[in-house]
């Protein structure tokens, strides 16, 4: 089956690029990306997914709910690409007899279909080169009757959920330092389809 683009494409072109500048001009975000009052935060020397203190400056509950620390760096990233805004997460995590209990995850908030258009895209890339154990996904998830936003959740997809804890968790460092540099090409790739 074939369905022809709906009216109005070039309208929609333009909103695309649009959004992609959008995406420039808020991210990536200036340092300190985690929090504007972090304490260890040294403009000599910078701001950097895996320091000490992004699990507890990530949270906005720190002292009882710190980011877990094989997610954090995720975390940080996606925070820091300037158009998602991370609000729960996890590591992942194996029952009692070793195997897989919960998946590692991240939430996230975006204004912006393109920005989850050009984050998918990205992770395709890095499913695609066999940079992840796993296909990753962008999935809609829970959101509370009261809440307004739409939640999403970047998570291993449910095939590739048999992997042993490890691999997937080896999978979060990979995101961790790809993600930005695929994040951005693809948002650039996806401004030159448009013309």
């Amino acid at each position: 089956m074939w369905i022809k683009p709906r009216k109005d494409a070039s309208a929609r072109k333009k909103s695309v690029e649009h959004e992609v500048r959008r995406a420039h001009e808020l991210g990536p975000i200036p340092d300190p990306v985690c929090s504007n009052n972090c304490p260890d935060y040294n403009p000599s020397v910078g701001c950097h997914r895996n320091c000490r203190t992004a699990p507890r400056q990530l949270s906005s509950d720190p002292d009882n709910s710190p980011l877990e620390p094989l997610v954090a760096a995720l975390v940080f990233e996606l925070k820091k690409l300037g158009v998602f805004y991370p609000c729960w997460s996890c590591e992942g995590h194996e029952n009692q007899s070793g195997k897989l209990w919960k998946i590692p995850r991240v939430w996230f908030y975006a204004d912006s279909v393109i920005h989850i258009r050009a984050l998918a895209n990205a992770i395709d890339k890095l499913s695609n080169s066999r940079r992840l154990s796993v296909r990753w996904e962008i999935v809609v998830t829970h959101s509370d009757s009261d809440n307004p936003d739409t939640t999403f959740s970047l998570e291993p997809e449910a095939a590739g959920r048999d992997k042993n804890l490890r691999e997937l968790q080896n999978d979060l460092r990979v995101l961790s330092d790809e993600l930005e540099k695929h994040f951005w090409e693809a948002c650039d790739q996806l401004a030159r389809d448009m013309h």
